[in-house]
């Protein structure tokens, strides 16, 4: 378990977004969930007036209603989007391969068919997701590119597409109807599968863990407490998390920490007042990518 302090300064959402930057995504890779992210929605049942949503208009955000057949709509959204860019990756490497290293004068007739159909396939994807489109820096394959096209009269492209890394932001939603422990709910099976539809994080703000369902909290990596949680409810939270749990690590530990961190006194007002947005944030399945840049480490 990694534990980290950050005041309201700086937002946890911002950092995921920096971080992301720090590992650029490399199109020999291509299933490899690198770099920037290419969608980020927020998604809260009061859009029109949260200061959330209006803060972030600037952060190629993407705001959408809490209504639940919108928030299915975009689920399935999603899980189109990885089919239709799963296997043109695949071709994408090969005409890649091909590009490296080709010899355009004794190309034949075949060959030539087939790359041109694959390319149209990538123009089509590139028009339909346009936050996919991902420029070429090999040197070889855009010269040999821009060679082909030539060949062809027609205006040379270098840019190809890359797999979605997808970031989903919740807002106070636990109550919804989405929110349902049952094997028959499609945002359940999202949560499930969200790993391999490329949802690198989803957010969720809920006003207590044990009322999302199973699937949800076993497959968390990270939560933040707030400062201002009353005893009962740190023992709600710390029963939770039984991954933090060990014979050296109990309830007495945890609360220490918490209160340490947000600087938490039950009785004096105006010391909690000096800490008002201090949050613990846990990191439960440590990745480097993630909590990388969070300075203030706790031991």
């Amino acid at each position: 378990m990694n534990i980290y302090k950050k005041n309201d300064s700086v937002k946890l959402k911002d950092e995921y977004i920096k971080n992301s930057k720090k590992q650029a995504y490399d199109l020999d890779k291509p299933f490899v969930l690198a770099g920037d992210f290419t969608h980020i929605y927020f998604i809260s049942p009061s859009i029109s007036s949260d200061k959330t949503a209006q803060k972030n208009q600037d952060n190629n955000m993407i705001s959408i209603e809490g209504d639940k057949q919108q928030v299915l709509d975009l689920i399935q959204n999603i899980r189109q989007m990885k089919d239709d860019v799963q296997e043109l990756l695949q071709l994408q490497t090969q005409i890649r391969d091909f590009f490296k290293q080709c010899d355009l004068n004794n190309l034949d007739q075949q060959t030539a068919i087939l790359l041109i159909n694959i390319l149209k396939q990538i123009e089509q994807t590139k028009q339909k997701y346009p936050q996919l489109q991902f420029k070429e820096t090999n040197q070889d394959i855009r010269k040999n590119l821009k060679e082909f096209y030539k060949l062809l009269c027609l205006k040379p492209i270098t840019i190809f597409i890359r797999i979605p890394k997808i970031m989903m932001l919740f807002d106070d939603m636990s109550g919804s109807s989405l929110f349902t422990n049952s094997v028959e709910n499609e945002f359940y099976k999202f949560i499930v599968q969200r790993r391999h539809l490329h949802v690198f994080t989803v957010m969720i703000s809920a006003h207590s863990i044990t009322n999302l369902f199973y699937q949800f909290r076993v497959n968390q990596t990270a939560i933040v407490l707030f400062n201002g949680l009353k005893m009962e409810q740190m023992k709600e939270y710390f029963n939770t998390i039984q991954e933090v749990q060990s014979s050296n690590f109990g309830e007495k530990e945890f609360t220490e920490i918490y209160k340490r961190t947000t600087g938490y006194y039950e009785q004096d007002f105006d010391k909690k007042a000096l800490y008002r947005y201090n949050f613990l944030y846990i990191v439960i399945q440590p990745m480097p990518s993630i909590y990388e840049g969070f300075n203030n480490k706790l031991k």
